[in-house]
């Protein structure tokens, strides 16, 4: 009995699953021919334009203005398609982020464009010097902004913790 309990309930879970896909847009494009479409919509200002909000950032935050930079960060919300200000918790944890581990230096690793709301622009950042590690390297991190294109315009988002797992590259 216990086995005909078992096998009904892998059926109905299995149904579960299979309908669930199922549902999904069947209108939406495939998420290489939506990154093509954007690429193709980009020009040499707006990569200019891209990083420059970047590494500006990454400048103010060297010189420690971590205020200035928090008030020019925004938040991206992909369901809407609408950019907001950061809200006062993801403003903090990015305080607190930014003042523990201070950008003493920092190199641009890579950026990507993607999508409009999905774009990566990483750094590599080092936060102490080999002399205060006392292992005799620097201590490093990264960086990473999701620079948003929206009405024409780049605003410099944050990655939030949805954001840091691509349901589209799963």
């Amino acid at each position: 009995m216990k086995k005909y309990i078992l096998f009904a309930c892998t059926l109905l879970t299995l149904g579960f699953f299979a309908s669930c896909s199922s549902c999904s847009n069947k209108n939406e494009k495939p998420r290489e021919e939506r990154v093509a479409e954007f690429r193709s919509t980009l020009n040499h200002e707006d990569t200019t334009t891209m990083l420059k909000l970047c590494d500006d950032a990454m400048a103010q935050l060297k010189a420690g203005q971590v205020d200035r930079v928090l008030s020019s960060l925004y938040e991206y919300d992909d369901s809407t398609k609408e950019v907001k200000p950061l809200s006062k918790q993801t403003a903090d944890r990015f305080r607190r982020r930014f003042h523990m581990f201070p950008v003493l230096d920092y190199s641009r690793q890579f950026f990507s464009f993607q999508l409009e709301g999905c774009n990566d622009v990483r750094y590599n950042v080092t936060w102490a010097k080999a002399e205060q590690t006392g292992t005799g390297e620097p201590a490093k991190t990264a960086y990473m902004f999701n620079p948003v294109k929206v009405d024409g315009t780049w605003k410099l988002c944050v990655k939030t913790q949805k954001d840091e797992i691509d349901p589209d590259m799963r």
